[in-house]
């Protein structure tokens, strides 16, 4: 292990100028090297790795500031190696307003040895917590030499991490977390080959609890504004790039089987929506930008999103909704979203990235799978002519998700268990 160890430090030393150079890894770099840290020890290190695991990360933040008895302080250091996610723990941070929790947010160091074994002697956590899958080998090293337990929560491995990790599970037999909670029954079994399978238990996903259903007929803010009395809205939620060419021939069907429609398309990217204009003007389809409209879109037309904030509201006002990168093998965008307004998506093939979800959710009706933009066009067709009251959709969304949240709460009580 010593010379593993010596070899691994000399990588990361050989490729910090490298790192220095890119934008990704440049931010934050006095922390990232240790140059500059935050002088307290700690009780409890939680690593998040981005933005999505800060999220996260915050939840339980919130939940151990409820669970905590008054007369009970806990020292926190939260880390994560993105921007984006140092800004989310930051901002949930000054949310917070604990009195009972002394929070204090950091990039995680580079793995390489001497910033992590730097990181340890200065921090001295009791126990640290990694959410959901990064396995450094310096941070694990370093926090089992010193006896530290390491948690693994809301864990989560996909098949190509599994390929990777299984080849060192002697390492992570050793070094690993000392208790791993996983997802679903797979993330288990994979988790068990690679660190051992008295290490791993089963968890609700956190993610669950994040989803909180709205009344029927909330407030759509801006939108409602912009589409016309009584004209069908569909809404093509978060395209990305590789799907235009698959999207574009959706409209073309659409418009021309059901010329009174109003469309609202919402490219993941908003660079792309004078892109998409081009291409919707060159198939003769009537289109103007979000900003550009002042008045409701004309029947028969596009209206192409290039202003943030206004998804949500306006999958409470579709009639039927596509959620995109899922027609190519992207991984998929956030599908719930639009569950939460009683309105049941469709999306594409491809939604590895939400797996996590589980294949249940087509089983009972709430989310509708096709193959290609050609079934895509007839699902949205058929979808245009049912009619299902969205309290009733709402209601079964509630039932669905509600025997599944609870991973917060019950993650926060393992970790003050481990605290004491």
């Amino acid at each position: 292990m010593r010379l593993f160890l010596l070899f691994y430090n000399l990588v990361w030393l050989l490729a910090l100028p490298f790192l220095k150079r890119s934008r990704r890894t440049s931010s934050g770099w006095r922390q990232r090297t240790m140059q500059e840290s935050v002088d307290t020890t700690f009780d409890l290190w939680i690593q998040a790795a981005s933005g999505g695991e800060s999220q996260l990360t915050a939840m339980i933040l919130k939940q151990l500031d409820t669970l905590l008895p008054e007369n009970r302080h806990v020292k926190i250091l939260v880390t994560s190696g993105t921007q984006q996610g140092i800004d989310t723990l930051r901002k949930s941070i000054d949310t917070i307003q604990s009195t009972k929790l002394y929070i204090s947010a950091s990039y995680f160091p580079f793995d390489a040895p001497r910033f992590m074994s730097c990181a340890f002697d200065l921090y001295s956590p009791r126990i640290a917590v990694i959410v959901e899958t990064e396995l450094w080998p310096g941070f694990l090293v370093n926090a089992h030499s010193r006896n530290i337990p390491v948690l693994l929560i809301n864990g989560r491995m996909s098949e190509k991490s599994f390929r990777s990790y299984r080849h060192f599970h002697r390492f992570f037999r050793k070094y690993g977390p000392r208790k791993i909670w996983a997802i679903s029954e797979l993330d288990c079994s994979r988790f068990a080959q690679v660190a051992g399978p008295e290490k791993v238990s089963l968890m609700h996903n956190i993610k669950f609890d994040r989803i909180k259903t709205a009344q029927a007929g909330t407030a759509d803010g801006p939108v409602g504004a912009l589409l016309p009395t009584d004209v069908p809205f569909i809404l093509l939620g978060s395209i990305r790039r590789e799907e235009e060419e698959k999207i574009a021939f959706t409209i073309e069907k659409l418009t021309s089987e059901k010329p009174e429609i109003v469309i609202g398309l919402f490219p993941k990217h908003l660079e792309r929506a004078s892109l998409w204009l081009s291409i919707l003007q060159r198939h003769g389809i009537p289109c103007c930008t979000r900003s550009a409209l002042q008045r409701p879109a004309e029947p028969g037309s596009v209206i192409v999103w290039d202003v943030y904030g206004e998804l949500a509201g306006a999958y409470a006002l579709a009639k039927t909704a596509f959620v995109g990168g899922s027609l190519i093998n992207l991984g998929g965008q956030n599908f719930l979203e639009p569950l939460v307004f009683g309105l049941k998506p469709v999306i594409g093939p491809y939604w590895q990235n939400f797996a996590w979800v589980s294949r249940d959710i087509l089983a009972k009706g709430l989310v509708h799978e096709v193959q290609d933009e050609h079934e895509l066009c007839s699902k949205l067709l058929d979808e245009l002519e049912t009619e299902e009251a969205r309290e009733e959709v709402i209601k079964q969304v509630d039932d669905y998700f509600s025997p599944r949240k609870g991973g917060t709460n019950f993650i926060s009580k393992e970790i003050l268990t481990f605290l004491s």
